[in-house]
């Protein structure tokens, strides 16, 4: 009995290996019809144009980083500009405060002549209209006491 159970095992080894090489040629047979099957159409680059590619891309990261420069240079001046242009509205707003104040004063100043000067004229109005009421009374007056005055002098 260990006789036959020695050559069961050896048959299920065997066939075991026989199963897992049939599976190895069956996997290789496929990989040689697929690569028949999808050749390939573009030969692979080769180290130089590799090396070329590098060197383009390279000279253009170059390109790229002085253009990058000459933009932070520019991005500062604007900034600087903006930076001025803020500081001088800032002077601006200051000024036109500044006049606004001013404007205001003078309005109130020019008010004040103007109510001075409308005083002035309503007493000039007044002191002319007494003028004229003296000068009309006087002048009756310096008619009839004329005579008497020549009059007077003999005396």
């Amino acid at each position: 009995m260990t006789l036959r159970l020695l050559a069961r095992r050896l048959i299920i080894a065997a066939a075991c290996l026989i199963a897992i090489a049939s599976v190895v040629g069956i996997v290789r047979a496929a990989a040689d019809l697929r690569a028949d099957a999808a050749p390939l159409v573009v030969a692979p680059v080769s180290p130089k144009q590799v090396s070329a590619d590098l060197s383009a891309e390279l000279d253009r990261a170059d390109s790229l980083a002085t253009d990058l420069a000459a933009l932070g240079d520019r991005t500062a001046v604007l900034s600087g500009a903006l930076s001025a242009a803020g500081d001088q509205m800032s002077a601006d707003s200051t000024t036109a405060s500044q006049l606004r104040t001013d404007l205001a004063a003078a309005s109130d100043r020019l008010a004040l002549v103007r109510a001075q000067l409308a005083a002035a004229q309503a007493r000039l109005a007044r002191l002319a209209a007494a003028a004229s009421a003296a000068s009309a009374t006087a002048a009756p007056a310096a008619a009839g006491s004329g005579g008497e005055h020549e009059g007077g002098g003999d005396d």
